[in-house]
């Protein structure tokens, strides 16, 4: 029963809307007809638009230029006036004396020892015999001893004076008596050397030598 009276209302709610339509419509049909009626019996006519309206184009003036404006000759402006700065006095200075310190004599420095350079030692350089004279060196064999087939050595000291002769010669020691004697008189007879130097300067020299005999 109740869903019955729900559809009754539904349908009732939409014949209401419709009905309001269909009235709309049938008004704006009767208008129209009425107006093309008008229209047709001469009660209404149209304007008539006639010719278009003339159009006129306003042209709107340049402003004019500027007239340029007329200097006058630059005037030049007087300097400022230099602000002289007011000297400020100055305040008397406050002097103070100070007592000087007592001056002491001072001791006089001990006596400066000079400095003695050391001498340098001498440059000493020993006899050496002569290149030319080495071949005279060997004394004469003595005969009875190369008989007897004796062999031995003698040891001479020699004196060697500035110019290179031997000034003295003395026996040191000897094998044999007669191998002295020849090489003592060898000596002082046929020995040369380069003497020896002192700085450079020639000086006598004493030299020991040792002298072998051989039988070959």
């Amino acid at each position: 029963m109740a869903g019955h009276t729900s559809k009754q209302s539904s349908f009732l709610g939409q014949s209401r809307h419709s009905g309001s339509g269909f009235a709309i419509v049938i008004g704006l049909h009767a208008a129209a007809i009425a107006v093309a009626f008008l229209m047709k019996s001469g009660a209404i006519r149209l304007a008539d638009p006639g010719e278009p309206p003339e159009v006129v184009n306003i042209v709107r003036p340049q402003d004019p230029d500027p007239l340029p404006q007329q200097t006058g000759p630059e005037t030049a402006l007087p300097p400022p006036p230099v602000a002289t700065p007011t000297p400020v006095p100055t305040p008397p200075g406050r002097i103070t004396f100070t007592e000087a310190p007592e001056i002491r004599p001072v001791p006089p420095l001990p006596p400066v020892t000079p400095i003695v350079e050391a001498t340098p030692e001498p440059v000493l350089v020993a006899a050496r015999i002569h290149p030319s004279h080495r071949g005279a060196l060997q004394p004469r064999y003595p005969a009875a001893l190369i008989r007897q087939e004796i062999e031995g050595s003698c040891t001479i000291r020699v004196h060697i004076a500035a110019n290179g002769r031997v000034i003295a010669a003395e026996p040191v020691r000897a094998t044999h008596p007669a191998f002295c004697e020849a090489t003592q008189r060898q000596a002082l007879r046929r020995w040369r050397f380069e003497p020896a130097t002192r700085d450079g300067v020639t000086v006598d020299s004493w030299q020991q030598h040792v002298v072998e005999f051989r039988i070959t």
